[in-house]
């Protein structure tokens, strides 16, 4: 068994001091320091700012600093993307100008190591950029975009079937520059330090689009029909034309509406038209655009034998000489109308001319595919009465005929639409016609008399109106032009307004 010796009682006692001598060194240096400041200890680096994305020096005067910084930023170009163009210019250009009292101010506020922007700054951060404080001064730059938009807005157009040359006009997407909200993102980028920009733009779709070729859509005519009009009556002709040519070319999608009012627009002088002969009140008078009717008339007829559900349509306060009761269409911007709607499978198109003393509304599609026939029937008649009024335009005693008396009616109307293919029929009962009588008026001279041989001025010349009591009109597959039946009855032989006690011219 081994023995171990006992250690020397000097040894452990140096060993002992040795290791008190440590541990005090280390306890003073711990305390030493937490008396150091934490800031001192691991003081953080300034941040580097920037403009705009340009280098700020914070050394530097904040006002002489700031000058810099705008000289800096107004050469700086910006690009204005507009669809598939561009343009650039400086922002000097554009007059985006600097605040130079506000950024001075944040300059300052920058390099002040107490100033609110600083203490608010992430402790982390080491690069801090700033936007660019701008002037409110937009004139220069709105008055660029309202330049570009002029420029660059369209409308969107419908397709378009143009006669002239056979050929169709597809439609056109519309685009319209949004100037406030393209001027605000391009000062937002400007402010950023950005070099583009994509302009702000709204679009519009066309109401009418169609994949069918030009040939495919006047393939066939579905229905026509033609009124008389006076060529000597230039005025009228003029708005005959007007109307005419608004409506020419026009396509009907399958769902789509057709609306006079809307497509022709209206009937004023700026939009072309000019005062002729209208109906008001029964009477025949002088109003601005007048022979609309006349286009809307036939028109109107010629939607009826394509078939075309009418939606609206109203009938004259008289009856018409240049289409039948029935078939007539009454417009007047705004309040009358005339809508219908094209409810086959495929795009109609409506042709619309006026030449050679006739006014002729043609529907053309694809295919014609029905056979549909017009019956109106006179259901009763209402006699008109005469007066006369004075009239110091005259001569004393002469009496001259300012309106030919016409009848009232009150007519119903059918139309039968057929398949030739399957032989089915579809019947259907249109609104009741009602035409109030029209007065006979006399003119009643008051003047001083007439010289000696001269002649009273000539009255109306319009003849007396008949009706046949019952009418068949058909048009369509199997039917050349239109087939006719008549039957005159009580109103539709002449003389027949004599036989019923009516005053006579």
């Amino acid at each position: 068994m081994a023995l171990h010796p006992k250690p020397r009682p000097r040894l452990l006692l140096a060993l002992r001091r040795a290791l008190g001598s440590l541990l005090l060194l280390g306890a003073a240096g711990l305390f030493a320091y937490a008396l150091v400041p934490r800031a001192e200890a691991a003081a953080p680096t300034a941040p580097r700012f920037s403009v705009a994305g340009v280098p700020a020096r914070l050394d530097a005067s904040p006002v002489a600093e700031a000058a810099r910084l705008a000289d800096a930023f107004g050469a700086r170009e910006l690009e204005l993307v507009l669809d598939d163009e561009s343009s650039r210019a400086s922002l000097a250009e554009l007059g985006l100008e600097v605040d130079l009292e506000r950024l001075s101010g944040l300059l300052s506020a920058a390099s002040d190591r107490t100033s609110a922007l600083s203490r608010n700054l992430d402790v982390s951060a080491r690069q801090v950029s700033l936007a660019m404080p701008l002037a409110r001064g937009r004139a220069r730059l709105l008055d660029r975009l309202m330049g570009l938009r002029r420029r660059f807005d369209r409308d969107s157009r419908d397709a378009h079937f143009d006669f002239d040359t056979g050929t169709l006009t597809p439609a056109l997407q519309g685009r319209h520059l949004d100037v406030w909200a393209t001027l605000e993102a391009m000062e937002d980028a400007a402010r950023r330090g950005e070099s583009r920009v994509r302009a702000v733009i709204a679009q519009s779709a066309p109401s009418v689009t169609t994949s069918a070729s030009a040939e495919q859509l006047v393939a066939a005519e579905l229905g026509r029909f033609s009124t008389h009009y006076n060529g000597m009556a230039r005025e009228r002709t003029v708005n005959l034309r007007a109307a005419a040519r608004r409506i020419r070319g026009t396509i009907l999608p399958p769902g789509g509406v057709f609306d006079f009012n809307q497509v022709v627009g209206e009937r004023s002088r700026a939009n072309g038209f000019r005062p002729a002969t209208v109906i008001a009140g029964g009477e025949l008078v002088d109003g601005v655009g007048g022979g609309a009717c006349q286009v809307a008339g036939s028109l109107h007829a010629a939607a009826f034998f394509a078939g075309l559900p009418i939606l609206d349509r109203h009938p004259h306060s008289r009856p018409s000489s240049y289409i039948k009761m029935g078939l007539d269409a009454a417009v007047s911007y705004p309040q009358l109308n005339l809508r219908f709607q094209n409810d086959l499978p495929f795009p109609v198109v409506l042709d619309l001319t006026v030449e050679g003393g006739l006014v002729t509304g043609r529907v053309l599609g694809q295919a014609q595919t029905r056979r549909v026939s017009f019956i109106r029937r006179v259901d009763g008649f209402d006699a008109y009465t005469e007066r006369e009024v004075d009239d110091p335009s005259l001569p004393a005693g002469a009496r001259v005929l300012r309106q030919r008396g016409v009848p009232g009616f009150r007519v119903t109307r059918f139309r039968v639409i057929r398949d030739p293919r399957t032989n089915q029929a579809l019947r259907q009962r249109m609104a009741q016609d009602t035409y109030p009588p029209t007065t006979q008026i006399w003119r009643h001279g008051t003047g001083p008399a007439a010289p000696a041989g001269s002649a009273p001025p000539a009255g109306d010349s319009h003849g007396e109106y008949r009706a046949d009591e019952y009418t068949v009109m058909t048009q369509g597959e199997g039917v050349e032009g239109t087939a006719e039946v008549h039957r005159g009855g009580r109103t539709g032989t002449p003389g027949w307004t004599e036989r019923e006690g009516m005053p006579q011219p």
